[in-house]
């Protein structure tokens, strides 16, 4: 299967939390918009993010 990159994010750390921004490219691809709820999922050795319905 062929990947295809849009776009980074940086992580940064607050308190004991590790936090990463969204891109915009990514949420509007997802159609996620603030107050959403998104959902990880280990697929092998990949993570999936998507939008909870």
């Amino acid at each position: 299967m062929e990947k295809t990159l849009i776009d980074v994010s940086h992580v940064s750390k607050r308190g004991s939390s590790l936090r990463m921004t969204l891109p915009r490219r990514v949420a509007e691809h997802l159609h996620i918009e603030p107050e959403d709820i998104v959902g990880f999922y280990l697929d092998g050795e990949n993570i999936c993010l998507e939008k909870m319905k």
